[in-house]
């Protein structure tokens, strides 16, 4: 896959590549020392041909493998999880963020659905139209930064895709029975999803609206083609 073919035939989405300027405001590329190990050794551990997403937010065997001294480096030696996101997925679906960074290792080819946190309107909507897709090659290693709006990669081959995630520990896991009824209507908390995660669904992605996910996202429930 190139990011020219992707262009052609998404017309209406913005691609970038992780070495370009314009991702500076939501993130930085860089060289996992680890690489080699990382990709032949995660892939074995996660499933492939999967019919919907699977995401695990810790695995103990991905977080065996090497790179807890460049983690310590970017999370500030604070206690972090290892897992994966991988699957079919196509579409943008919704956007969260998290007040912390978070690392992904593209395993194989993908997009990255992005948004910027300060283009959250007033009612706490967000247009679909201001997403841009960040296309990431096997081998890419980036730092998302702190509020940087994202959700599941997009696949750009028939096979799906497979990212390794590395955030805060507990993050992604269920928030108490507390914290939830005091999510107050009108204000951020009311897309508090999960801890450390604020979510803003589509409206059309209704598994997520069944399960308490705030409908922020105005527009277009972007599809990325890649054939």
């Amino acid at each position: 896959m190139t990011i020219e073919t992707l262009r052609t035939l998404n017309p209406g989405l913005n691609f970038i590549t992780a070495e370009e300027a314009h991702f500076a405001p939501f993130g930085r590329t860089f060289k996992h020392p680890h690489m080699g190990a990382i990709l032949e050794q995660a892939d074995a551990l996660i499933p492939a041909g999967l019919e919907e997403n699977k995401y695990v937010a810790s695995v103990p065997e991905l977080e065996a493998l090497p790179g807890k001294e460049l983690y310590d480096q970017i999370f500030g030696e604070i206690s972090i999880q290892v897992g994966f996101v991988a699957g079919p997925n196509m579409s943008l679906n919704g956007l969260e963020y998290h007040k912390s960074p978070e690392v992904l290792i593209a395993l194989t080819e993908q997009v990255l659905l992005l948004g910027k946190w300060e283009d959250i309107e007033a009612d706490w909507h967000y247009d679909a139209s201001k997403v841009i897709g960040l296309f990431l090659k096997q081998g890419d290693s980036i730092e998302l930064y702190p509020k940087t709006l994202h959700f599941s990669p997009c696949r750009v081959q028939d096979g799906g895709f497979k990212t390794l995630i590395i955030l805060p520990q507990g993050t992604n896991t269920p928030l108490s029975e507390t914290v939830l009824k005091a999510r107050t209507p009108g204000t951020e908390a009311q897309c508090l999803f999960m801890k450390n995660k604020w979510l803003l669904a589509h409206p059309e992605r209704t598994v997520l609206i069944q399960k308490g996910a705030y409908p922020g996202i105005r527009g277009k429930n972007i599809v990325v083609q890649y054939r």
